[in-house]
């Protein structure tokens, strides 16, 4: 056998050895590679499966308590809106000039010298057609309410006159005014006249003192 074939005989297996060798290596740190990086992949996965979560449950937080502030809001809306009603129900409907809203009594104040002549107790023609819308008012806006009707006069003493003095001239005059409500329709049993003479004038002119209050009690 010649050297040379006889070399390339020996060498041939180590050669194959070192191929076979080298390809299982390579093999090798392919495989642990890809571990490494499959590994890598499923710390990245369970990462993003954990904000994913955190993400959901953040979502369900923010919808409840949108769900919570609609809630709420619908409430103020329905509050806004019975108030709304309640204030149309309230608000009186009224066609005498004059009555002034307060929280627990409307009041409407007619000057004697409309209602009456001086020193007198009887109405006159232009007092009735007053009276005639306020007691239109009572009747509607006001039916189930206890009334006031209150006399006042100025501070001239009584001269020439059949009433003792100024407390009885406007007891008389509350009265007529009362009497002539209730022929109107107004619940009798509702109303109440009071004299207060002259001991409550207003803002110090004689004309404004001489008056009749009437006051609608809307707190019982």
């Amino acid at each position: 056998m010649a050297p040379n074939k006889a070399v390339w005989l020996i060498a041939t297996p180590l050669v194959l050895a070192f191929v076979v060798g080298g390809c299982a290596n390579k093999e090798k740190q392919e495989l642990v590679a890809l571990r490494g990086q499959y590994n890598e992949l499923s710390e990245q996965n369970q990462d993003l499966q954990s904000q994913l979560a955190q993400s959901k449950a953040r979502e369900a937080q923010v919808l409840s308590q949108l769900n919570d502030k609609t809630a709420d809001l619908d409430a103020a809306k329905a509050e806004v809106q019975a108030l709304k009603s309640r204030e149309v129900e309230t608000t009186p409907v009224v066609s005498a000039q004059g009555w002034e809203a307060g929280l627990s009594a409307d009041r409407v104040t007619v000057g004697s010298d409309i209602l009456f002549a001086s020193g007198k107790a009887s109405l006159t023609s232009a007092g009735k057609a007053a009276l005639d819308k306020i007691a239109a008012d009572i009747r509607r806006s006001y039916p189930n309410m206890p009334v006031r009707v209150y006399g006042y006069t100025d501070t001239d003493p009584i001269k020439r006159s059949k009433w003792k003095d100024n407390l009885e001239l406007s007891s008389m005059r509350a009265m007529a005014v009362t009497r002539y409500l209730t022929s109107k329709g107004v619940n009798a049993k509702l109303v109440e006249s009071i004299g207060m003479g002259e001991h409550h004038p207003v803002g110090g002119s004689k004309a404004k003192s001489r008056r009749v209050e009437i006051i609608a009690i809307k707190d019982k």
